[in-house]
Formats: structure tokens, C-alpha cells, sequence
């Protein structure tokens, strides 16, 4: 008797270890796809900063100017050379701007306002908010982007000659957790009417414009902290600062590459011309590593 009361508590002990390792263990059809994780593949430059600017929380790479713009939480719009060197800096507003990024054939800058779901159009010349686009939270029904939550925190423009707009954005929403009742952690695609808006200003039309999420994917990971598109290799690259990874997915959210980061608190990425890669970290610094990916 005792013999089968042993079996029957080894028995029901081995079914919850199964149950435990289903959990943790992804399958082929999950959604953190089995890629490993792998450094990235760089030369370290370092930082570039002779002065830390404190907060930083984005940064972007401006194609037509070839220089570099950053954001920080407290409201502040910085240009810099790549080499570092100051070349504009100024307070736009107070808001928590949290990422940054540019429409590279208008050369204007959008950066999105944590916790109220916004985006701001800056004028690169003269540092000038243009408008504000509010960002519809809702996609078919369902509330993606909890009112309250922590918000947008993250953003890219992705080119299409196509597209009505010239283009659209793509956002990451940060969460501290992947589990269902909480709020997501995802890239979301959203159409803003950037050229409608300018269109319709000419005409003098006075009108509130907002933007609206076309698709979404969820992720894997959490506090998403920075997004680009590499126009090169057609990928989109999400940053994350508490699992200190760097993802390289497709827009559809296959995940192609996993690399782990140097450095720390990284608030935002971007790559230039000449094949450089840029972090903006939270303490102040931008770290420069020619990057060496495939």
C-alpha cells in the first residue's frame, strides 16, 4: 500500500515538472521562435559625448543633415555631430518625450509623448513643434494601448512610395510583463496623416487629425525601449533595456536575429550612412560601435 502511495506522488510530481518545463520551454510554434541569442557583432567606438545629457530617451540619425538628434524625458531637443560635437540644443515643451525618429524624405522629426499616446512633429531647422497627432488606442474592438499604462515609448518611419502618407509608423508599447491580463508588450503599425494634414493646411482647413493602428504583433520580451527600421536589410531593429537584447525582425514580427548589448539603460538606437550604430543611454551617453552584422 505504501509502495503505491510513493508511485502515485511520484507520478503526480512528474506531471507538474512536465507541466512547469511546457511553460517554460517555447515550442517550434511559439512566438519567441528559437533563435538563439548571440552577441552583436561590432567594433566598439565608445561614447561620443564630451558631456553627458542626463535622461536621455531617443535618438535618430537625420539622413539630409547627417547628424544625429536626440530627446530626453524632461522636454530637451539635442543635434549633434557624429563625432560627438554640439550643434543645437533647446527645451521643446515638458513633456516625457520617449523616442524619436524622421520622415527622411520631408526631414521632419516625429517623437512620441509617453502618456498621451502622441506624436509630435519638430521642425529640425528651427526646433518648432508643427502639430500633434493623437494615436487612436483602440484596433478592432480591442483597447491595445491602456489608458493610464505605460505607454508609448518607441518609434520609427518606415518609407513606402505607396502608401497615401509616404509612409507609416511603428511604435513599441512598454510593458514589465508578458502575461495575458496585463498590459502588452508589442510593435504597433500606425497610419498617421502626415501629408493629408500639410495638404489640407495649405487649404487652409482647420482640422484635429489623428493616428490609427493598422496591424500589431506581439513580443517576447519586455520594456521595449527603442525602435529602427535598417532600410538596408529591410529589417526592423527593437531594443530592449532591461533584457539588454537587440532584436532583428521583419515587419510581419518574425524574429530573425537575437543579439545581447554592450552597455547599459539603453533608451534608443540608430545607424547612419556609414554603417555606425548609435545608443542613447539613460545615463547620459551615446555609444558609437561600427556595426558589424551581416
Amino acid at each position: 500500500m505504501t509502495r503505491q502511495i510513493l508511485s502515485l506522488i511520484l507520478l503526480i510530481g512528474l506531471s507538474l515538472l512536465l507541466l512547469v518545463l511546457h511553460d517554460l520551454v517555447p515550442t517550434p510554434n511559439s512566438v519567441e521562435q528559437q533563435v538563439t541569442i548571440t552577441q552583436l557583432p561590432h567594433k566598439w567606438v565608445g561614447n561620443i559625448l564630451a558631456f553627458p545629457e542626463e535622461e536621455l530617451s531617443g535618438i535618430t540619425y537625420h539622413p539630409k543633415r547627417k547628424t544625429l538628434f536626440t530627446i530626453n524625458d524632461e522636454g530637451g531637443l539635442s543635434e549633434y555631430l557624429t563625432d560627438g560635437r554640439v550643434v543645437r540644443q533647446a527645451m521643446i515643451n515638458s513633456d516625457d518625450l520617449e523616442g524619436l525618429t524622421v520622415d527622411p524624405i520631408s526631414g521632419l522629426l516625429y517623437a512620441v509623448v509617453e502618456g498621451r499616446d502622441a506624436i509630435l512633429e519638430i521642425s529640425p531647422q528651427d526646433f518648432k513643434i508643427q502639430y500633434e497627432f493623437r494615436i487612436d488606442r483602440d484596433f478592432e474592438g480591442r483597447e491595445l494601448l491602456k489608458k493610464g499604462g505605460m505607454g508609448l515609448e518607441a518609434i520609427t518611419f518606415v518609407v513606402d512610395k505607396n502608401h497615401a502618407e509616404g509612409g507609416t509608423f511603428w511604435v513599441g508599447n512598454q510593458s514589465f510583463s508578458l502575461k495575458p491580463n496585463k498590459e502588452p508588450s508589442i510593435v504597433c503599425q500606425i497610419e498617421v496623416p502626415i501629408k493629408t494634414r500639410q495638404q489640407q493646411q495649405k487649404r487652409g482647413i482647420i482640422k484635429k487629425m489623428k493616428g490609427k493602428i493598422v496591424k500589431f504583433f506581439p513580443l517576447d520580451i519586455i520594456d521595449v525601449s527603442g525602435l529602427m527600421f535598417d532600410q538596408n536589410r529591410k529589417r526592423l531593429l527593437v531594443l530592449s533595456d532591461t533584457t539588454n537584447l537587440l532584436l532583428e525582425m521583419s515587419l510581419d514580427g518574425e524574429i530573425w536575429r537575437r543579439y545581447l548589448l554592450t552597455g547599459e539603460d539603453q533608451e534608443g538606437i540608430t545607424l547612419d550612412h556609414m554603417g555606425f550604430l548609435y545608443f542613447a543611454q539613460e545615463n547620459g551617453q551615446i555609444i558609437k560601435l561600427e556595426d558589424r552584422r551581416e
